[in-house]
């Protein structure tokens, strides 16, 4: 018995699987030199930037078209009461871009926190969110998400803030930190809250950052200022492929 113990196996890793990890730390630090260079290459590029006059006229033209449209749909469009909908949760994606926006839908995106392409967040379905969101329609897409769909956002793509800094939610130690005091002490805890739209899901909704999405790798999404149909709920989890960021 003692020799049969004596004779166990330690725990190892294979020396392939060390080589595959370092190569893609490397190539991980590679990456994000790349992006950061080329991030910083376009800024250099449109600091020195001309703009012809005609450019001016253009955005101010779309900014003020944009307005319009935005008073038209608050006028014609009749929202139901927030009661009568099917869930109380509201999944939102921000789909196009940011440069010709009118002051007064950037002010709304950033209260939704909408202010990047591709991000989503988590919204309490009330009278007052649905009015927002039917104000930049043309900006962004929604839709109802279930258990699952909550489950796989969080758990995958899931990252909070504690003391202003952005963490990913591997430990239940800071989720219990930064949410203990409204009895929020696990990853399960969060779920729950956010999926059944609970009493303090405000404070577990901005504890969440807004998710980061990638575009859907068959059907890319058009990033054009054209609103939906008419009651047309689109479904997130198509459009949208999550991946885990791991």
């Amino acid at each position: 018995m003692m020799a049969e113990e004596g004779t166990q196996q330690l725990p190892y890793v294979r020396e392939t699987v060390l080589k595959k990890r370092k190569v893609n730390e490397d190539w991980a630090v590679k990456n994000r030199e790349r992006k950061a260079a080329k991030r910083q290459r376009r800024r250099d590029d449109g600091k020195g930037a001309i703009k012809r006059p005609e450019d001016f006229v253009r955005e101010f033209r779309n900014k003020e078209l944009d307005f319009v449209r935005m008073k038209t749909r608050l006028k014609v469009r009749k929202l139901p009461p927030a009661e009568t909908l099917n869930s109380k949760l509201v999944f939102a994606i921000r789909i196009p871009g940011t440069m010709d926006l009118h002051p007064h839908m950037r002010r709304i995106l950033r209260k939704l926190r909408l202010t990047q392409v591709l991000t989503g967040v988590f919204l309490k379905a009330t009278d007052a969110t649905m009015k927002r969101l039917l104000v930049v329609e043309p900006f962004i897409t929604y839709g109802f998400p279930n258990l699952k769909n909550v489950k796989d956002l969080i758990y995958k793509k899931g990252r909070g803030f504690l003391d202003k800094e952005p963490f990913p939610l591997t430990s239940n130690d800071l989720i219990e930190k930064a949410l203990g005091e409204y009895g929020i002490i696990c990853l399960e805890d969060l779920v729950h809250e956010i999926a059944s739209v609970g009493p303090h899901f405000r404070e577990a909704s901005n504890f969440l950052m807004p998710f980061k999405l990638k575009c859907p790798e068959r059907r890319r999404l058009q990033m054009k200022k054209k609103p939906y149909k008419d009651g047309e709920l689109v479904v997130i989890w198509e459009t949208v492929k999550i991946k885990s960021t791991n």
